[in-house]
């Protein structure tokens, strides 16, 4: 009894939900998955932008933003193999794309289609700085996307690389704060400065005075 007791309750017990089966799962109800692990690198102003480019995408477009794609601490492996599980719960034809929130790697491929979406991945990869953001990436790729021109501008990004001119970083509002910042503490320092010369000068006059008085 015991024994077919423990084997019921071995026949009963699911599956665990892995990582690639919950995201899947949100992706059946809406194409784009962000995760909510990081919720200050991507602003809902970013994730409206992001769901606004995906909707420009000529096909039926799937995103998963996740907090970690690598080997070592994914248990469902590369950015690569979560792509093939999404594809392989979902079963629909489309592009798939996974990102970081930093939008720092972004992964694409596609199943059914036909878009030139490596192109469009390798000019956005040489084309914008380290600190794009998910949303001017996927406004970028997809605007490579429509275009028609994928490779010829990623090969046009590719060989501005070789030629050692990287793209810029974009000037964020944060950076204006610190410089205002900086600025203020200058300003600080140039006005204590100015004090003190100031009270050298009264110093030095009066002892002058004083040196004089007494001849």
């Amino acid at each position: 009894m015991i024994p077919l007791i423990i084997g019921t309750a071995l026949a009963v017990t699911p599956p665990p939900v892995t990582r690639a089966d919950y995201v899947a799962a949100q992706l059946a109800r809406d194409p784009v998955f962000i995760t909510d692990l990081a919720p200050r690198a991507i602003t809902a102003g970013d994730a409206a932008r992001v769901r606004a480019a995906v909707k420009r995408m000529p096909v039926p477009t799937y995103l998963a933003v996740v907090s970690d794609t690598t080997v070592e601490n994914d248990p469902q492996g590369s950015p690569d193999r979560l792509i093939a599980l999404l594809h392989d719960k979902l079963g629909r034809s489309g592009v798939y794309l996974v990102a970081s929130p930093d939008g720092i790697g972004l992964t694409v491929d596609q199943f059914g289609t036909n878009l030139p979406v490596t192109a469009a991945e390798r000019e956005v990869t040489f084309a914008e700085p380290y600190n794009a953001g998910i949303a001017r990436v996927l406004e970028r790729f997809v605007d490579d996307i429509r275009s028609g021109q994928a490779q010829q501008r990623y090969e046009k990004a590719y060989e501005k690389d070789r030629a050692g001119s990287k793209p810029k970083p974009y000037r964020e509002a944060d950076d204006d704060i610190d410089l205002a910042q900086e600025a203020g503490v200058y300003s600080g320092m140039g006005v204590a400065l100015l004090a003190a010369l100031w009270i050298l000068v009264v110093r030095l006059r009066r002892r002058g005075r004083k040196s004089r008085r007494k001849r």
